[in-house]
């Protein structure tokens, strides 16, 4: 009579693969291999209980494992669909991203600074992909917090720049003249929300932004 020898050894690899045709271990196929060694031990040697009670606690664990695991899945799936929801309920809402990169269409842009602490000068530089500084805005509010000003796409020579995509910078200095922590804002109304892949995109009228780079939101 044939007798396979302890399942939960390395040296059953190509056994189990020979079985079960897979290098995988399933629950299913940990119970097919457990009743195939009950089935084929020798009589004048049955396995010793406290090896396959082992083995039946090595099985209940596989199962407990698998079964977490089907949870998470469930929840991870779950929190990406509520996600979404809460994306598309934001259509029509004004949002604030906390990054600098925009689209300039034929509409004024609303551009925004966050100071960590009062400024002695402020210049907001729209730069092109080359970080060329196309426009410089001096905004009059100077004090730590967030503050906005509208940009009708124009550079200092009232001379409108072309459209596409920019980034906005911020040079932040106090009366030293020494750098002051800052952060550039874009503030726009989100028109549409992409739903691709675990990611909601959200599609506004000044660039399309990450759920992760929102800020704030307001209603209109």
């Amino acid at each position: 009579m044939s007798t396979i020898s302890n399942i939960s050894g390395s040296s059953n690899t190509s056994q189990f693969s020979s079985i079960t045709g897979s290098d995988t271990l399933g629950k299913e196929d940990f119970l097919t291999l457990l009743v195939a060694q009950l089935q084929n031990q020798d009589p004048m040697n049955p396995s010793d209980p406290t090896e396959f009670t082992a083995q039946l606690a090595q099985y209940s664990s596989l199962e407990q494992l698998m079964s977490v695991n089907e949870n998470i899945e469930g929840l991870a799936s779950t929190s990406q669909n509520q996600q979404q929801l809460s994306a598309l309920g934001l259509i029509g809402r004004e949002v604030t991203v906390d990054t600098g990169a925009f689209q300039l269409g034929d509409s004024d842009v609303t551009l925004g600074y966050q100071l960590d602490a009062k400024a002695d000068r402020v210049e907001l530089h729209v730069q092109d992909s080359r970080g060329n500084s196309l426009a410089v805005v001096k905004p009059a509010d100077m004090t730590a917090g967030s503050h906005f000003v509208t940009w009708d796409g124009t550079n200092s020579k009232g001379i409108p720049i072309a459209q596409g995509d920019y980034t906005l910078s911020v040079l932040a200095l106090d009366a030293n003249e020494d750098g002051i922590s800052s952060q550039p804002l874009i503030k726009g109304q989100v028109t549409g929300v992409d739903l691709d892949g675990s990611q909601s995109t959200l599609v506004t009228n000044c660039g399309s932004y990450s759920l992760s780079n929102v800020k704030s939101i307001r209603e209109l």
